[in-house]
């Protein structure tokens, strides 16, 4: 040990872990410890106190007279994917706490970034000096924070002293020989909508999903967008711009008459034989696709309108004649069938002088979309990862009018999303939304709003959906062009609310949404003690969201107290619980957001799946955010004419297999010193209904293989089996890869044969690897 530096030592090859002063022997913590500070009042007082040291010298002493959120960090470079062990000497005097916090006096360990990987014990009021200690697995990215923790997530008033933090590498935490047992471990199996998928009108999220190609269609102010990934190139813009003799033309955004939204674009010519007009760039155009333009036109002086396409020297398509614009606003049409693949064509309109042209709600769209909307890449790509189901909703609620949505697409106004900021052009509304549920076979679910709403509200939507036609909100269904109820079963009364006013309000909703539709599933928002009680029997879901499953000991202790309360408060209805969002993490923005896209994440998801595997009984329903772009946490990734998905995407289409099958006990040779959230690799076991197909899965967040053997005790004879490997295709040593535009394929899923015979199963786990093996069993 140096002094004020505690140096682990590591296999040959890595380098040590440096601890910098661990145990606060040096006057000097602020050079070593980051820290963080939320008061009211004075500042809390922190210092190291040579008086009351646990071992050596002196310890950190932070004292708060006024209420105070105080805690201190430091980041250490560690392997990825090992499990580690932090110790830490806490001692409390009257510590107190505020704003109705539970961390207090407590040793986390996060991600760099601030995410809670491991949490150590609270403790408050008057005690003497203990040990806190902490398992933890070390992230993708191989740095950790030690995060000291005086009082967190609120405030609290008193003394804690902390000294002598240690780090110590596991070392017996690989399971190289395991039992699978014929025994269920829970009663139902693991459902497909465990695998579901989140859409919200977020950003570039709806957009990235759809044919419709034009940008700024009604010419609107677009507001900025309030959250960024690389603010450089997170928007690709794609403005409308003077084309032709602009120098003869004058150009105005009219707000006096639009036809859509709050106003048009107006172009004026005065040369006789001058042709002017607009351009926008960026279309993507396939080869002997027909393209169908649709506009707007009102005009002076008896104008004849042209469209067209074009790029590369040449026009892309044959020029197209929109007739005449008179004094009245008309629809007018085109099919541009593409003469060859574009990646950025150009589309004009424009018009020859004298006289004044008026142009609005302008879309281009491919005779190959799906449902006439819909890219068909991304279709396909939907409906090969074959989730359960797929959910409407989130922040966007808050504010999200559905009836603004509906009806044709010519006179839906574009609106701005006021919590992400931006526009949506106003193309996939909440009817498009559930028609692409039952395109790619999954069941819709849908968030109402509950923000400035009342439970008619939420009934009306209810019988727009699934009314008879001879109802008032099925008959406007009807004149939409739907005569037929969807019905949509699963419906969320809001996203991310709670407290008293809310849980005084959810009877009143369930009762009103039910006697619309008796058959509907109804979901909470977030679940609370009291949320089933003041439901008055009335919910089927207790809905938490789960960002940050990285710590998997918080999401499995949450699903302990969901279940609780579901035991306490269910009463005579079955009550499950849907997570309507979960990921690694929900709130990391800038750079950092990158790591969504990684192996890495991947093998995250993927040991969260695993956990849901095991909660299969409580757990129907598990909503992964997002499926596509935004911001890095899709799932599917998207540009003009490019397609290609992302880790996480391969991880949760192996899953998709396993849907249907039940979780088996699984034990590990010798007894397992680890928790079993900590073992590696982590393992589940899937047996199918007619137990003649077993799938196992191993998790491997390592730099090592591992070969694991399974002894298949009572299952039968294995007869043969496919083993399926997510993994680097480049095997780079790292887990901080993923896939991109021109790289789609570096982290993809491998099919081979896998020897199985008889009663042994042997289980080969590269580095940084998701592995499935299929078993055809002879049966027991």
């Amino acid at each position: 040990m140096m002094w004020g530096i505690i140096v682990i030592g590591l296999a040959c090859g890595q380098a040590p872990v440096e601890i910098r002063n661990p145990g606060f022997e040096d006057a000097d913590w602020a050079s070593a410890w980051k820290t963080w500070i939320y008061k009211e009042g004075g500042d809390p007082v922190i210092r190291v106190d040579f008086q009351s040291a646990a071992a050596g010298r002196g310890a950190l002493r932070i004292e708060a007279e006024d209420p105070a959120d105080v805690a201190l960090g430091q980041v250490v470079r560690l392997p990825p994917g090992e499990i580690w062990r932090a110790r830490c000497r806490i001692k409390t005097e009257r510590l107190a706490p505020r704003d109705r916090t539970e961390v207090g006096a407590a040793l986390h360990i996060q991600t760099a970034e601030g995410g809670t990987l491991a949490a150590g014990d609270s403790r408050f009021g008057t005690t003497d000096w203990r040990e806190s200690e902490v398992l933890f697995r070390v992230p993708a990215a191989g740095a950790a924070k030690i995060v000291l923790f005086f009082v967190g997530y609120g405030k609290g008033t008193g003394t804690v002293w902390f000294d002598d933090v240690r780090l110590d590498r596991v070392a017996d935490g690989k399971n190289p020989r395991v039992r699978i047992l014929p025994e269920r471990l829970t009663r139902s199996p693991v459902d497909s909508k465990q695998g579901g998928q989140f859409i919200e009108p977020l950003c570039d999220l709806i957009p990235s999903m759809l044919a419709q190609q034009v940008a700024s269609t009604s010419f609107e102010e677009e507001p900025p967008w309030n959250f960024a990934f690389r603010p450089e190139v997170d928007r690709r813009p794609r403005p409308w711009y003077p084309s032709g003799a602009v120098h003869t033309a004058k150009y105005a955004l009219d707000t006096e008459n639009p036809f859509n939204g709050k106003r048009s674009l107006k172009i004026a010519i005065e040369a006789p034989r001058a042709r002017a007009g607009i351009s926008q760039d960026g279309f993507y155009l396939r080869e002997g696709v027909s393209y169908r333009l649709r506009l707007h036109l009102r005009g002076e002086g008896n104008v004849a309108v042209r469209a067209c396409l074009h790029g590369g020297g040449g026009l892309a398509a044959e020029a197209a004649e929109l007739g005449r614009a008179g004094a009245e606003w008309r629809p007018a049409e085109a099919r541009l069938r593409a003469r060859r693949t574009f990646e950025n064509a150009t589309l004009t309109i424009d018009f020859e002088g004298p006289g004044a042209l008026w142009i609005d709600r302008v879309y281009l769209i491919g005779d190959d979309a799906v449902l006439g909307l819909w890219r068909p890449d991304v279709v396909a790509a939907v409906r090969e990862l074959r989730p359960g189901i797929i959910r409407f909703g989130g922040s966007a609620m808050m504010h999200y009018e559905w009836t603004q949505f509906t009806g044709p697409w010519d006179v839906r106004a574009p609106l701005p999303m006021p919590y992400w900021g931006g526009i949506e052009e106003n193309f996939a509304g909440v009817e498009e939304f559930v028609r692409l549920c039952r395109e790619v076979g999954a069941e819709p679910l849908m968030c109402v709003r509950w923000t400035g709403k009342k439970p008619a509200d939420a009934a009306a939507q209810v019988e727009y959906f699934n009314g008879g036609a001879e109802t008032t909100w099925g008959s406007l269904r009807a004149r939409n062009g739907h005569p037929e109820p969807y019905r949509v079963k699963y419906w969320q009364v809001g996203n991310e609310v709670g407290g008293p006013a809310y849980e005084a309000s959810l009877c009143g909703f369930c009762e009103a949404m039910r006697a619309v539709d008796p058959s509907i599933a109804l979901l909470s928002s977030y679940p609370s003690d009291d949320i089933l009680a003041a439901a008055g029997g009335g919910l089927d879901y207790l809905c938490p969201h789960h960002y940050g499953c990285a710590n998997l000991a918080a999401m499995d202790a949450d699903f302990d107290a969901l279940e609780r309360r579901i035991r306490a408060f269910g009463g005579a209805r079955r009550v499950r619980v849907a997570v309507t969002e979960w990921n690694t993490t929900a709130g990391d923005w800038g750079l950092a957001r990158n790591s969504l896209q990684t192996l890495g994440n991947a093998l995250l998801c993927a040991r969260y799946h695993h956990l849901l595997h095991r909660r299969a009984d409580a757990a129907e329903i598990a909503v992964r955010s997002n499926l596509i772009d935004s911001f890095c946490s899709g799932c599917i990734a998207t540009g003009p004419g490019w397609l290609y998905t992302t880790p996480v995407y391969d991880a949760q289409w192996l899953y998709a297999r396993g849907a249907g099958s039940y979780p088996l006990r699984i034990e590990c040779a010798g007894g397992a010193a680890l928790p079993p959230l900590l073992m590696e690799p982590d393992l589940s076991a899937l047996l199918s209904a007619d137990g003649k197909l077993l799938r196992l899965y191993a998790v491997n967040s390592t730099g090592e293989a591992i070969e694991v053997r399974c002894a298949l005790a009572g299952l039968g004879a294995a007869l043969g089996a496919a083993r399926f490997v997510l993994h680097d295709a480049e095997r780079g040593g790292s887990p901080e890869v993923g896939n991109a535009r021109d790289m789609p394929d570096r982290v993809r899923t491998v099919r081979e044969d896998a020897a199985a015979r008889g009663g042994e199963i042997v289980l080969p786990c590269e580095p940084f690897s998701l592995t499935l093996i299929e078993v055809e069993l002879a049966g027991s």
